[in-house]
């Protein structure tokens, strides 16, 4: 079995690479090719974590894995890590385990290649201004993969921590060679970008409808639970809502139970799942000033595409340590 760490990932795995594969995992899911139940959660009580199996298979019979992970919120304190995980890769036809790795990197990877490959499909073609609100460990990962696919001139972003957003800042303009500059507000991001993309835990909305220009595009990616919420439901009534998956949003994205639940809003008006947009089922944009939203909260396939890419690119480049766990 293959070992390989964060570092080699980085070695392996390119922005470019990854969004191909989870583009080209979401058509293949879409046309039922790969099975991915949603995530199983089990809550630690004791100590106010969060432990989460997220398995998927590919149905051609070439491989299965499983992403395991740990969340425990309290942990910055403790200066640790929140989420601890890691993603086990498994041979299809005989169940042998192929690879072991850090998830950290295969999930900040994955996760931003979806809204990537969603902005490529729903912004503006003339999108000249990238906003981020939230500027944690999953914020660079989508401001270097939306960069990729929709170049703009500027990035402007927002924390409620402002000296974070600053380190953020210096750290994105290196990293993408553009100007970054930061925001007072959530609404001075919302006002000025493009395509935003929200990665929060916030409970509360932090966009509203008035916040953002017509024309927009929003990737919503931090309200992966019921209670989470980033975006304010008359944004939501008033966007063009396409959604990673239709049956794992409304289990789990707060940014659209909170307004079903309380009757602001209705399921039936989601537009469609991103699978169908890339197979030319439902439409994306229709007008210059339509407002474009993409509910993201993790899909396992994604996991699964991006492992597989990771072990036939170290096995290729020698990267990596076997170990044998029957030893």
């Amino acid at each position: 079995m293959l070992l390989l760490n964060r570092s080699e990932l980085q070695q392996i795995l390119t922005e470019e690479s990854v969004i191909k594969a989870v583009e080209c995992g979401f058509r293949a899911h879409q046309k039922g090719e790969t099975t991915s139940p949603l995530r199983m959660h089990v809550d630690l009580k004791e100590t106010s974590g969060i432990y989460l199996l997220m398995p998927s298979y590919h149905n051609s019979g070439s491989a299965f894995g499983s992403k395991i992970l740990s969340l425990y919120a309290a942990n910055p304190k403790k200066n640790k890590p929140t989420i601890s995980s890691m993603y086990l890769l498994c041979d299809g036809e005989d169940g042998s385990f192929q690879a072991i790795m850090d998830g950290g990197c295969i999930t900040g990877m994955r996760t931003a290649a979806a809204s990537a490959v969603a902005s490529k499909y729903l912004a503006r073609s003339d999108a000249k201004v990238q906003g981020i609100i939230g500027t944690g460990t999953q914020a660079m990962f989508q401001a270097a993969a939306i960069a990729t696919v929709c170049p703009c001139e500027r990035l402007v972003v927002y924390n409620i921590h402002r000296d974070k957003a600053v380190q953020f800042a210096e750290k994105a303009a290196l990293r993408l060679g553009i100007p970054v500059d930061v925001a007072a507000s959530a609404r001075e991001v919302g006002q000025q970008a493009d395509i935003i993309t929200t990665v929060t835990s916030s409970t509360t909305p932090v966009l509203d409808l008035s916040d953002v220009r017509p024309g927009c595009h929003i990737n919503a990616v931090g309200a992966f639970k019921p209670r989470m919420q980033e975006i304010g439901a008359d944004l939501i009534t008033a966007a063009r809502v396409v959604v990673d998956s239709l049956e794992a949003c409304l289990a789990e994205s707060g940014d659209l139970l909170v307004p079903v639940n309380n009757g602001s809003y209705s399921a039936e008006k989601i537009h469609g799942e991103l699978g169908d947009l890339l197979l030319g089922n439902i439409s994306g944009r229709v007008s210059d000033d339509d407002i474009t939203l993409f509910e993201s909260v993790g899909l396992s396939f994604e996991d699964l595409v991006t492992a597989q890419l990771a072990c036939t690119r170290a096995r290729e480049r020698n990267l990596g340590s076997e170990i044998d766990l029957t030893l």
